[in-house]
């Protein structure tokens, strides 16, 4: 065997051993393959997934879930509903945003982000919240209206703050699922029910500040990896000021020394210093469209011209490497709850026993699946026994949560409406089930009986 042939089989054979050494001894994830061998990126650092519409980012991201939600707990903040289902999938308004978790600081930073706030009207609103007495949007709403102003630029202010609040937290932060329950397990955030900007920047801003102080609080530093959070349209979360500071930057680096990597997808670069601590994986895209945050050399440039539109870059600590991104066609397989309309008011204490049953029944499904979130993971189309008890379980989380907080929803509310039509749905899909399978126990009765028919006719002939 001549050294070139020698050469040439152990270049794929060194790249084999390193994507090994990346799947079992690192924190990795496929990304693609290079010479028909797997391609994996570590996560030391967040990843960004980048490049224009339609170039494939979505088939990528999809094939990340499906590997690091069988290794990792993993969340998505997903913009337009591309998700749905491949995960259990809850809307916005399902979701409690405890503002009390929040520092005032803190708070008026992400309000001030989410909402557009210029400064002056970032200090107003720190000065008037600053006291912490909230726990809701309806709570800040009413300090914010009930507190005196002296001018008139400071009534304007008021006014725009309350105008832009109100629009954007009207559907926010009421649910029944609090962030520390939200990340016992596997979710996708629908943010697609969300119709202005503001309001989906708000309530994304709200759920990473409340992961942070989730984290904070247990003060658990993790050398590894525990959490992946996928935020899709990055873009527009991670565009910073004139003075290069965003708050969702710092936000984002401060939860990866928790253990938590972010996976941000986005069709124009973001105007962000975090993209220097990222590792990049780049879809074909003209040249000049990049921007200073990744620094263009001359062979990034050739690198991009030679690349075809099945291929990507990836740029990890100065490196580029040519790889066929891995594509997913993974179908929604997990139950989409849509949007909920919770009542806060006209609700009925709970009845103890009640409580007890769904405390019970609750703690039978975590010993049984490890978590509350994770109790959606059922297959509905696995027989249609599975599909209800999921929906029963779900209705247990709902009990549950009420039962700690002392109410409980009304028997029409819309959340247990939908369910009960879940119910109904999976029951009516196995019985048209059962009643095909006896339509076709009938035919193959009908066809052994032609068979046999034309069997005696033949012999009859014969």
């Amino acid at each position: 065997m001549s050294t070139l042939m020698i050469g040439a089989l152990a270049v794929p054979a060194s790249l084999a051993i390193a994507s090994l050494v990346r799947e079992y001894l690192v924190d990795s994830v496929k990304v693609g393959t290079r010479f028909m061998i797997p391609y994996r990126i570590s996560l030391d650092k967040h990843l960004c997934i980048l490049g224009p519409t339609r170039a494939g980012k979505s088939s990528l991201v999809r094939a990340i879930i499906n590997e690091l939600s069988k290794k990792y707990v993993v969340t998505v903040l997903d913009w337009h509903g591309e998700y749905a289902g491949i995960l259990p999938t809850l809307p916005t308004s399902a979701i409690k945003i405890e503002l009390n978790r929040l520092p005032p600081k803190l708070l008026t930073e992400i309000l001030g982000f989410g909402l557009g706030l210029n400064e002056p009207s970032m200090y107003m609103l720190y000065r008037i919240i600053r006291d912490g007495n909230y726990s809701s949007f309806n709570d800040l709403i009413g300090k914010i209206d009930n507190y005196l102003v002296n001018t008139r630029t400071e009534a304007e202010m008021k006014a725009a703050i309350l105008r832009r609040l109100e629009y954007s937290a009207s559907n926010i932060g009421s649910g029944i699922i609090s962030i520390d329950r939200l990340m016992e397990g596997d979710s996708i955030i629908d943010l697609s029910d969300l119709t202005i900007i503001e309001e989906k920047r708000l309530v994304s801003s709200l759920i990473l500040a409340s992961m942070y102080m989730h984290y904070m609080r247990k003060g658990l530093i993790e050398r590894g990896v525990r959490h992946i959070l996928i935020i899709e349209e990055a873009q527009n979360l991670l565009n910073a000021d004139e003075s290069g500071y965003s708050i969702i930057d710092h936000v984002i680096m401060e939860l990866a020394k928790y253990g938590l990597r972010a996976v941000l997808v986005s069709n124009v670069i973001p105007k962000s210093s975090l993209l220097k601590h990222c590792n990049v994986v780049l879809f074909k895209i003209n040249p000049e469209l990049l921007g200073d945050e990744i620094s263009i050399s001359r062979d990034l440039i050739k690198r991009l011209g030679e690349m075809s539109a099945e291929e990507v870059l990836v740029i990890t600590n100065g490196n580029i490497t040519r790889v066929r991104p891995v594509r997913s066609t993974m179908s929604p397989k997990h139950i989409v709850v849509r949007k909920l309309e919770i009542r806060s008011r006209n609700v009925h204490p709970i009845d103890e026993d009640v409580k007890k049953k769904a405390v019970a029944n609750n703690n039978e499904g975590e010993n049984n699946n490890g978590g509350i979130i994770n109790q959606g993971n059922s297959n509905i189309n696995n027989g249609g026994n599975n599909g209800i008890a999921t929906v029963s379980k779900a209705l247990n989380l709902v009990g549950v949560d009420n039962a700690k907080n002392g109410s409980s929803m009304s028997d029409d509310s819309p959340f247990k409406k939908q369910v009960m039509e879940l119910e109904k749905e999976v029951i009516n899909l196995r019985d048209r089930i059962n009643e095909i399978e006896r339509i076709l126990e009938a035919d193959e009765k009908i066809i052994e009986k032609i068979l046999e028919l034309d069997d005696k006719l033949k012999n009859n002939q014969a």
